[in-house]
């Protein structure tokens, strides 16, 4: 039998594992569009992974639980097993999520509106024939007088 100890450094050694697992989780959620979205799946997670419970019902160790829930559909104690691990999931998930949205709802309003689009007369000028090809060492081509265009280095000069 383990000591409270040994629970107490299982539980923490659990815990830094969980702190580890939520930096790809948070990477991998990035690209869910809009922010409720990302908040439901970040919120999930969080609440999966780091919900604690009581292990056994007359005891004081905690678990995971995920874990317990897991344990208790391969061997059933209690008639309840499951109920007994999702109740507490879905309470800290939907208190996370509460207060997430609570959290972002006042602070999206906060964000500066977005800015108009520049007239021309302010837009930065270009010089003529230089257009987005410029960046690269090249010229865009021009249709108008062909002694004018730059003529390739290969071509015959006209005599």
């Amino acid at each position: 039998m383990y000591t409270d100890e040994n629970y107490l450094w299982g539980l923490v050694g659990y815990y830094l594992g969980v702190l580890l697992l939520l930096v790809p989780t948070w990477w991998l959620t990035r690209r869910l569009p809009g922010f409720p979205l990302r908040a439901l799946a970040r919120c999930a997670a969080v609440a999966l992974l780091a919900t604690p419970m009581l292990a056994y019902p007359d005891l004081k160790y905690l678990a995971p639980a995920w874990g317990v829930m897991l344990f208790d559909a391969i061997g059933p104690v209690h008639s309840d097993g499951l109920l007994r691990g999702v109740l507490p999931l879905l309470a800290v998930f939907g208190l996370l999520y509460v207060v997430t949205l609570l959290i972002w709802l006042p602070l999206r309003k906060r964000r500066r509106p977005p800015r108009p689009p520049q007239s021309p007369s302010r837009a930065p000028r270009r010089e003529p024939g230089m257009g987005a090809a410029a960046g690269r060492g090249r010229r865009e081509p021009t249709f108008g007088d062909p002694a004018a265009a730059p003529r390739p280095k290969s071509a015959p000069r006209a005599r």
